[in-house]
């Protein structure tokens, strides 16, 4: 008795309503073993397109030598209406020379700006925008600010710091320091002076003398004071006249605590490796001195921090510890990441008495992040593999992040959970001692979060693990770039740069998605589905059964310049495994004709070749003395090798026979 022919269809979404009766193919994608390929909107499984050089290699400007792209930054102006758009690189010799530039067109010719010396190289550079000004910081030189034509230090001028004193009996109690504060015709305040000495007094006055501003504009002083057990300053007198440089300060400290608060502080910020905006004041975190350290801005101007304003992200089990990240607005708090715990803080900034309402709290996250640019945020409604397998999708915005225990997760505000099981063994291989150098690529219309990290023994990034939240799968993508951005040009919303990571190749910026080779190096892409078990009378998979597998209709979609490997493993065959056997399909040809049928032929009498739109071949699972494989389950894996051309897998049609009875239990891996 013949056993019937069992066909499962697992085809693509073609269009915008999935088929009811299919299988899409990213329900048969095996993040293990597919490389360099991806899922577009409609479930197809694509080759990716690789990448080609913007420009020439970009060399110190101050002695001509190699360079790799550390970080890249898109910069985006848009006052009185004229948008302005730079992409901002710094360049890094590794020697003696660090080095920021921009470019107004995506990377293919460069501007020089600065050069941060020698004790910058090997930094990672972090940047964030506040209005029309990009602050920047790498631990290392004193902070930056860009105005998009012009580079200073970060921080205003300010007076020098008011000498004060004791001056006969008075109501003041505890010790004082004092900010001078001139204000202007117009009714503005300039930044405030240094702050003087702390002064101890015991029931005295105060006597507060400073040097006049030189600001011909300057009518008069505000001066501002703290109380005797506090460091926030607070109105306590007026000066009228710019050259009257003394005052005597006998108030009060709960009749001062009614008065206005300090805004203008006027103190530069500290030098920390991190920097963001969160909620009209800036933040900056992690210095030398305090790498657990946040300092805050005053609001609305993001370089003026009192050095009292801060924010200790430790407790007793976080001693040792330090920040590498941030990241501002998320669901109304600050979120900050150290190595093995992460933050939040919510509140304004509002000051109450000597209180400032900023909570800071722990979360139950587990551990925390290994740089700065390995955090992104993402959107409601993404998928994600569970442990157990199962698709999930995300409630809300999310932050996901590369941690330094080799895995990737997702951070809800409190908690923590892994996404990255697909690919452990890949992102286990991140090598521990580059962690600082893992960078993220979010590619927003292709819905794709690409990580990108040195493995095993590498120094800079080797290889990348890419998300794609549309359909909850990961792949592995032969992408070693040192610095990667999404930005916008004139004519297009998204453009995808990556930067060279090796000085032999120099300081180079490729455009992704805009060609079929590595800069002109072909590459292997390739396709691993899960093991598959065909399906029962009720659409389920039935692992338990012995198959005979017969053969698979196999639709591509292809160009000229590409050939097509299928092989086939048994149902429990690892990643790596030999196939049982294989067959190349080499896409189909049409002759080139006119509209009437006529051939049309090369000025030398030739026949035109050209590819035709699709492919399809059936494929058999049988060696070549005809037997099929025989197994619970069947692994394809579908690729090309070295290749410069182009394919996508569209739709596959799976053909096998159920075994009955327990003779057909797994035993011989073949039969006739």
């Amino acid at each position: 008795m013949s056993l019937p022919l069992r066909l499962q269809l697992v085809d693509s979404f073609l269009g915008t309503q999935q088929g009811i009766h299919s299988v899409i193919l990213p329900d048969m994608f095996s993040s293990g073993g597919s490389i360099n390929v991806w899922i577009d909107r409609f479930a197809r499984v694509k080759r990716i397109l690789g990448y080609s050089a913007q420009g020439a290699a970009v060399t110190t400007n101050t002695g001509g030598s190699a360079t790799r792209i550390r970080n890249y930054f898109p910069f985006r102006q848009t006052a009185g209406g004229t948008f302005v758009r730079q992409l901002m690189g710094t360049f890094d010799d590794a020697t003696n020379e660090y080095e920021l530039w921009y470019s107004t067109d995506e990377g293919v010719t460069w501007t020089f700006i600065v050069d941060f010396g020698s004790s910058s190289i090997n930094s990672i550079t972090d940047f964030a925008q506040f209005g029309d000004l990009l602050y920047i910081t790498n631990g290392v030189t004193t902070p930056r600010v860009w105005s998009g034509t012009a580079i200073a230090n970060a921080g205003a001028t300010q007076l020098a710091a008011p000498t004060t004193a004791a001056n006969g009996t008075g109501v003041l109690f505890g010790s004082y320091k004092v900010k001078i504060i001139p204000r202007v015709s117009d009714g503005t305040r300039k930044p405030g002076s240094v702050a003087s000495t702390s002064l101890s007094l015991e029931g005295e006055a105060m006597d507060v003398t400073w040097v006049a501003d030189a600001d011909v504009t300057v009518v008069g002083y505000e001066e501002y004071r703290t109380t005797g057990t506090g460091d926030v300053f607070y109105f306590s007198n007026y000066i009228d006249g710019r050259l009257t440089i003394t005052t005597t300060d006998n108030n009060e400290d709960l009749l001062i605590l009614e008065n206005r608060t300090l805004e203008e502080h006027g103190d530069a910020p500290p030098t920390t490796y991190i920097v963001v905006a969160h909620k009209q004041r800036m933040w900056w975190l992690n210095s030398d001195t305090y790498p657990q350290r946040g300092s805050y801005s005053d609001a609305g101007d993001p370089d003026s921090v009192w050095s009292e304003n801060f924010v200790e992200f430790q407790d007793a089990e976080t001693q040792g510890d330090l920040i590498v990240g941030a990241v501002g607005n998320f669901e109304g708090q600050l979120v900050v990441f150290e190595e093995r715990s992460i933050w939040t803080v919510s509140g304004t900034g509002q000051i109450i008495g000597n209180v400032v309402d900023f909570n800071r709290t722990r979360t139950n996250a587990q551990t925390g992040a290994v740089s700065n640019r390995a955090i992104v945020r993402v959107p409601a409604g993404a998928a994600y593999s569970d442990s157990e397998g199962a698709l999930q999708k995300t409630a809300t915005v999310a932050l996901a992040y590369m941690t330094p225990l080799g895995d990737i997760r997702l951070f809800d505000g409190d908690n923590d959970i892994i996404i990255s099981h697909a690919m452990s063994e890949l992102a286990a291989s991140a090598n521990y001692a580059q962690r600082r150098k893992t960078h993220t690529l979010h590619d927003n219309v292709r819905q794709e979060i690409a990580w990108m990290f040195a493995a095993d023994a590498n120094s800079e990034p080797s290889t990348a693990i890419v998300w794609n939240y549309r359909w909850g799968v990961m792949y592995e993508r032969e992408w070693t770039f040192s610095a990667a951005a999404e930005l916008e040009s004139t004519s297009e919303a998204s453009v995808l740069v990556g930067g060279s990571s090796s000085l032999t190749t120099g300081g180079i910026t490729y455009q992704l998605w805009d060609t079929n080779t590595f800069s002109g190096t072909g590459f292997t892409a390739q396709w691993m589905t899960k093991t598959l078990y065909g399906l029962g009378e009720n659409g389920k998979p039935i692992p338990s059964y012995q198959k005979r597998f017969r053969w698979a209709d196999i639709l591509f979609s292809t160009d000229f310049d590409v050939e097509i490997t299928v092989e086939w493993l048994q149902g429990d065959a690892p990643n790596n495994a030999d196939s049982v056997g294989s067959s190349t399909i080499t896409p189909g040809t049409d002759v080139l004709a006119s509209s009437d049928g006529d051939t049309i032929l090369t000025s030398d009498g030739d026949e035109i070749n050209l590819a035709m739109d699709t492919s399809q071949k059936r494929v058999r699972f049988a060696d070549i003395d005809g037997r099929y494989l025989h197994d619970s389950g069947l692994r394809l894996r579908i690729g090309d090798s070295v290749s410069t051309g182009s394919w996508a897998m569209e739709a596959f049609t799976l053909a096998y026979q159920v075994l009955p009875g327990l003779a057909r239990r797994r035993g011989a891996a073949l039969n006739p």
